[in-house]
């Protein structure tokens, strides 16, 4: 028996990238010499084959260097009562995460750390009033990058799990999605993505 269910596994990438980029707040998972768990954002390279983080020096990756490594992001959840939704007989549980497993490789030259770091800020900064490198001396710039350990995971596997009831009949799903929607959960963008039901299929 497989698990998660197959019927949970979101084969489409674009829909386990855009995850990636909503919630870029990782648990990387080592396993050498010991098992550690890291929590870290983490940005996607422009042609989505690398993560690219990083991090200060007391971090245990920093002894690591090369190490396959395993990343998960978690994206929306939700908890599902039978007395909000009728089709359900017990409580459950959705959500929607993307596990990855990559190579750990140390970046090391002073314009692909700049580069790096161009990257998270692109992502993260609010464009209204971004933060930018530019506001840095070069003698500061090189201070700070002193003081951090600039890493990429190279990506050899990527899997999704987007648990959306989809072992409910499909009126089951509708009404989930109407709840999701009207609560403003996140979640039901997802059952829309995924199963195609959304708030105002199920009030017709």
């Amino acid at each position: 028996m497989s698990y998660p269910r197959s019927a949970f596994a979101e084969q489409n990438s674009e829909h386990l990238w855009q995850l990636v980029e909503d919630y870029p707040l990782a648990t990387v998972i080592t396993s050498e010499p010991d098992c550690q768990l890291v929590h870290m954002p983490l940005s996607l390279n422009q042609d989505k084959t690398q993560l690219l983080g990083h991090a200060n020096l007391a971090n245990p990756l920093t002894q690591l260097k090369s190490a396959q490594l395993r990343v998960l992001f978690r994206g929306p959840d939700a908890y599902l009562s039978p007395s909000q939704v009728a089709g359900i007989m017990l409580p459950t549980w959705d959500y929607a995460t993307v596990h990855i497993s990559g190579q750990l490789r140390e970046i090391t030259h002073p314009d692909d750390k700049y580069a790096a770091m161009q990257r998270q800020l692109k992502q993260f900064e609010s464009p209204a009033n971004p933060w930018e490198m530019s506001m840095l001396s070069e003698n500061q710039i090189a201070k700070l990058f002193s003081q951090l350990f600039f890493f990429s995971i190279e990506i050899t596997s990527m899997t999704g799990t987007f648990k959306l009831s989809q072992n409910k009949n499909n009126d089951t799903r509708q009404a989930i999605a109407h709840l999701l929607e009207a609560q403003g959960n996140p979640l039901s963008r997802y059952y829309q993505q995924k199963t195609g039901c959304s708030a105002s299929r199920s009030a017709q």
